[in-house]
């Protein structure tokens, strides 16, 4: 858990230092829509908007990964039942 407060604290660092040094204001252009922003808060939207959308591919993945989980719990759940419906047999005989 340390590492990860520091390596978001390592992260946070170097997000504000990208920040200071590109202050410049850049027209930034989506389908009608042109919006004037500094440089560092375009590339960070940017970057949010990729994280959403892997985050939702990823929710995506996860449902249908859980799906299989579900099926193969039951197809196991079956064949112990059928196990477990077969009587046991006693050891070889030796002749």
């Amino acid at each position: 858990m340390r590492i990860l407060l520091v390596l978001a604290l390592v992260l946070l660092a170097v997000v504000t230092v990208f920040a200071l040094n590109n202050p410049m204001a850049v027209p930034v252009r989506f389908l009608a829509w042109t919006y004037n922003t500094t440089l560092a808060l375009a590339m960070i939207a940017a970057a949010a908007a990729g994280a959403l959308v892997v985050y939702i591919a990823s929710l995506a993945v996860q449902q249908g990964l859980k799906a299989r989980l579900r099926a193969a719990e039951s197809h196991l759940a079956e064949l112990e039942r059928q196990r477990a419906s077969i009587p046991p047999q006693g050891p070889p005989s030796r002749v």
